[in-house]
């Protein structure tokens, strides 16, 4: 295994740089953290070009690589749940978490974060699939009103929050995003879909381990021809269409995971699958998106196009994309908090998961979901890595430091006397 030194300078928690893992090795577990769909073993099979409905088929092979290769899947989340290490992290950033009465569902989350298997249990739940470790507890009633919380594919209804925010994603948002994509692409270009995939064996191999691949920066990680952009790591790739975001999201986030540019290739579909985490919402605002384009959450379809409505799901419920247009569809995708978690209960999430990933990088020497190793390495380089704002917040700006007051030039003796001479000869 190949290994480089990066150093870290002044690190928060005094110690000598870890060595960070191979591109290799990075990539297979950053891609994989988070329950992200895995290695489709085939090509999922296509609608008839111009179909209206895809109908969602009983669980496939390619269904079930979504929560295969758990060993892998969790290196990142288990190396921090079961550490106590990291928790002590966490009490220094949260203190009084443990007692405080406001959060005491979040002190059950944290609870199954600890104790549940990695990702192996799964159960059903009003037709949402959902990972117990994954579980916030409670949140079937709201935390202010007690009331019932409305469980529904598509929620932009059922909350004020959510209504607004929509409106937002599909007009400021929007029109950021669109002006400002083509210079994205043209900085950083979409990678080779056919990179890993041997047609014969009918055979996906999308983290490239198989052979040594150039550095990229769109991933592919779900299922053949969706490709992801983080906006995390990549803070200055789209700056006004960053601004744009964390305006409209406010308190709902974004949320901790993905936030970024999709992209679906023409004539392709995604594999059905659920992210199985209760307390966030998946957004997918428009970009650039041919007719044709939707997304199916629990047998209900939405559409996805240019100029129309943004789509807000809960993407607990298995769902998955379509694109039967003849050429690719652009999303800004994020997540955001769920509206029934409480203010201080969404705060404590993203403090919790911005430790977890400053813990990856400096504890356990691996590379967080949304962070490409140039990234890291400016991070490490400026000691932005410390500063817990660097990974709660999209917009994160480093600290503006003070510039330097020039010094003075010290006049000695000898050199006031060369004065008085020089004044001397001047005069007289």
């Amino acid at each position: 295994e190949r290994t480089e030194q990066i150093q870290v300078p002044g690190s928060w928690c005094s110690r000598e740089a870890t060595p960070m893992p191979s591109r290799t090795l990075v990539v297979a577990r950053l891609l994989a953290t988070y329950a992200v769909a895995l290695t489709p073993r085939l090509r999922p099979r296509l609608p008839p070009r111009g179909a209206t409905r895809l109908a969602s088929t009983p669980t496939t092979d390619a269904e079930k690589a979504y929560f295969e290769k758990q060993d892998t899947v969790y290196d990142v989340d288990e190396g921090a749940w079961k550490n106590d290490a990291f928790w002590a992290q966490v009490d220094a950033e949260l203190p009084g978490w443990r007692t405080d009465a406001a959060l005491e569902r979040f002190r059950g989350f944290c609870e199954n974060l600890r104790t549940k298997p990695p990702g192996e249990d799964l159960f059903m739940d009003n037709r949402q699939q959902l990972l117990s470790q994954y579980v916030y507890p409670g949140l079937g009633e709201d935390a202010a009103s007690g009331e019932s919380v409305p469980r529904a594919a598509y929620p932009h209804d059922a909350y004020p929050e959510l209504a607004e925010l929509r409106a937002k994603l599909s007009t400021e948002v929007a029109a950021a995003a669109r002006a400002e994509f083509d210079s994205v692409l043209n900085a950083r270009p979409l990678a080779d879909d056919e990179d890993g995939f041997d047609a014969d064996a009918g055979e996906w191999d999308p983290l490239g381990l198989n052979e040594e691949e150039e550095d990229e920066t769109w991933q592919k990680a779900a299922w053949f021809g969706w490709q992801f952009l983080s906006l995390r790591g990549a803070k200055t790739t789209a700056p006004k269409t960053t601004a744009a975001l964390v305006a409209a999201m406010g308190d709902l986030g974004p949320a901790h995971r993905f936030v970024g540019f999709t992209r679906q290739k023409a004539d392709s579909r995604g594999t059905v699958h659920s992210d199985g985490r209760n307390y966030m919402l998946s957004t997918l605002t428009p970009v650039d998106a041919p007719e044709g384009c939707g997304i199916f959450v629990d047998d209900e379809e939405e559409t996805i196009a240019t100029g129309g409505d943004a789509v807000i799901l809960d993407n607990t419920y298995p769902h998955y994309i379509y694109n039967t247009a003849d050429r690719d569809r652009i999303c800004l995708m994020s997540e955001c908090w769920h509206p029934a978690l409480a203010a201080a209960e969404r705060d404590a999430l993203a403090t919790l998961f911005a430790v977890k990933d400053r813990f990856t990088v400096l504890d356990l020497g691996m590379a967080p979901w949304g962070y490409g190793e140039d990234d890291l390495a400016k991070a490490l380089k400026s000691g932005a890595v410390n500063d817990l704002d660097y990974w709660r917040r999209l917009d994160y700006e480093p600290p503006k430091r003070k510039p330097k007051a020039p010094k003075k030039k010290k006049v000695g003796a000898s050199g006031r006397n060369k004065k008085k001479a020089a004044k001397s000869r001047a005069f007289g």
